[in-house]
């Protein structure tokens, strides 16, 4: 179980999520020490999404290597994608001291978002009809989502205002968006 989970976590990436964590802390004062267990967390929980995303599209490859079902197994790459979850909880909750519900909820709506995301995407692609209102809620709960989130994230750690988290936030949500 935890050689599928170090090989996805060893097979690189633009590793933006959790560089999402660290500058939304500085950017409201905090330092990048009091996010680093929270950017590890959004990272790990990102490979949980591609491990799932590449068991749905039936992908054969990921980052030029063979997709973690492909190397091992489905049944592997199932139970690793799970226990990546549950690691990037655990993760994030080394360096939630304050505001831990707020946290732990910002996180839980995020993973939420990024699975309906999937799911538009799966329907969408057995559709002819998609409108243009419609993908852009699927790419916002797919990807930009998840870069709130990390916005967010490390803005809540840092014990910043509401209005500094929904500052950083909207910078996370326009950046997921134009990445898409």
């Amino acid at each position: 179980l935890y050689e599928p989970c170090s090989y996805i976590l060893d097979s690189g990436g633009k590793r933006l999520r959790p560089f999402l964590v660290l500058i939304s802390a500085k950017a409201v004062g905090g330092q990048f020490k009091d996010v680093y267990n929270a950017a590890i967390a959004v990272e790990v929980l990102h490979n949980f999404t591609l491990v799932h995303d590449d068991i749905m599209d039936n992908s054969s490859k990921r980052r030029g290597r063979p997709t973690l079902h492909k190397k091992y197994d489905l049944s592997t790459a199932i139970l690793a994608g799970d226990s990546l979850i549950a690691l990037a909880y655990e993760c994030l909750l080394k360096d939630s001291k304050h505001h831990i519900k707020e946290i732990i909820s910002t996180f839980t709506q995020g993973i939420i978002e990024v699975c309906e995301g999937q799911s538009l995407d799966k329907d969408f692609e057995i559709r002819q009809d998609v409108s243009i209102d419609e993908y852009k809620e699927m790419i916002y709960k797919k990807t930009a989502a998840l870069a709130e989130m990390c916005c967010s994230i490390g803005a809540q750690l840092c014990g910043a205002s509401r209005e500094q988290i929904k500052a950083v936030s909207n910078y996370g949500k326009y950046l997921g968006m134009d990445f898409q």
